[in-house]
């Protein structure tokens, strides 16, 4: 189960974004279907494996099976290394030959299976990010194209210590994945 403080954490993300949505909507292209996002593989938390668990636990069996297989068949096919003993380089490395890999929970339709438990880098993807007051940049090549600085500032993430991986707590989604279908004696 989630630890509360972080499911909070992703409630505030989740209305942080509604609410860029609904003042910029010019600006944002995310929408049910949209899944540009969901290629490429990327490092998450180690709390997300917990969101992540639930969202796998409240999957038909059968959908939940396909998850976990396309998860291993990443693992396997990606020649995927344990991120917390890579070195920075390796990782990028990695991270780039992995940049057109789908998301093992993103169904045929285009749709993220678990979407209520995906995790934060997923529910704040797409906006611009900042540090403080330092704008970082744009993420997604589909949204705020032709916003102003002013626009682009006020839908900025501020990335704060949630934000923030040390190495032994990078995980991918597929590593995730197969943990918790292990602990879960799924596999």
């Amino acid at each position: 189960m989630a630890d509360d403080n972080y499911t909070r954490i992703l409630d505030r993300a989740d209305g942080f974004f509604r609410s860029v949505a609904k003042a910029q909507p010019q600006n944002l292209q995310c929408g049910r279907g949209c899944s540009f996002c969901c290629y490429g593989l990327f490092a998450i938390a180690a709390a997300d494996i917990a969101v992540i668990d639930e969202g796998l636990v409240k999957l038909h069996p059968m959908r939940r099976k396909r998850i976990i297989e396309r998860a291993k068949e990443v693992i396997a096919t990606t020649n995927h290394p344990n991120l917390r003993d890579c070195s920075p380089a390796e990782r990028n490395l990695f991270f780039e030959r992995t940049a057109s890999t789908p998301c093992p929970n993103l169904s045929d339709a285009g749709e993220c299976t678990i979407y209520e438990h995906r995790p934060l880098a997923c529910r704040t993807f797409g906006l611009p990010l900042r540090d403080g007051d330092r704008y970082l940049g744009d993420i997604c090549d589909l949204n705020f194209t032709t916003a102003s600085k002013e626009e682009k500032d006020g839908a900025a993430w501020d990335l704060q210590w949630e934000d923030q991986l040390d190495p032994e707590d990078e995980y991918t989604i597929p590593e995730a994945i197969v943990l918790a279908a292990r602990v879960r004696g799924w596999l």
